[in-house]
């Protein structure tokens, strides 16, 4: 893989390895004019580090956007595990609670609830709107505050032509 010259905004990913950091950036870096090559440094990432949470995030952004939206939700699905296993949570996120988030450490807690986020925007993407909407209010629940932004979403499937 050609490394690419970075600019000086780089995104600040967090404390991760070095090399991962440097694959994120490079993918960061291609994701417009080449998203091939970004998405192969983001599996890169994943592959080298499969424990770090924002090449998850990176590459169902990637997805999503690419409008690759089974390969999105299963890096999405894939993320959450991930962090629910940092965070020593079961996968099913429907029992969940915020005193679950308290107990998560910092960074895999705030990782929680942007995957679970990102569930209920992509699986409305995709069409499924009731897995968006259980998604969705159990993202609500955990962030009452919505400092993930959960309220996009909720605009978003309140806006949807009924099928």
């Amino acid at each position: 893989m050609t490394v690419i010259a970075l600019s000086e905004d780089l995104v600040d990913f967090g404390d991760l390895p070095a090399n991962v950091n440097a694959l994120l950036q490079q993918g960061v870096a291609v994701h417009s004019s080449d998203p091939a090559r970004a998405r192969a440094f983001f599996r890169t990432a994943i592959e080298v580090a499969p424990d770090v949470l924002p090449s998850y995030r990176c590459l169902f952004k990637l997805q999503n956007k690419l409008r690759d939206f089974d390969s999105a939700y299963e890096t999405a699905v894939t993320g959450l595990a991930r962090a629910a296993a940092q965070a020593e949570l079961g996968t099913d996120w429907s029992g969940w609670t915020g005193a679950d988030l308290v107990a998560a450490q910092h960074t895999s807690g705030r990782f929680l609830l942007q995957f679970l986020k990102a569930l209920a925007f992509i699986q409305l993407r995709r069409g499924n709107e009731d897995a968006a909407a259980a998604a969705l209010a159990k993202l609500q629940e955990l962030d009452p505050e919505d400092g993930i932004g959960g309220s996009v979403i909720a605009a978003l499937l309140a806006h949807r032509e009924p099928a």
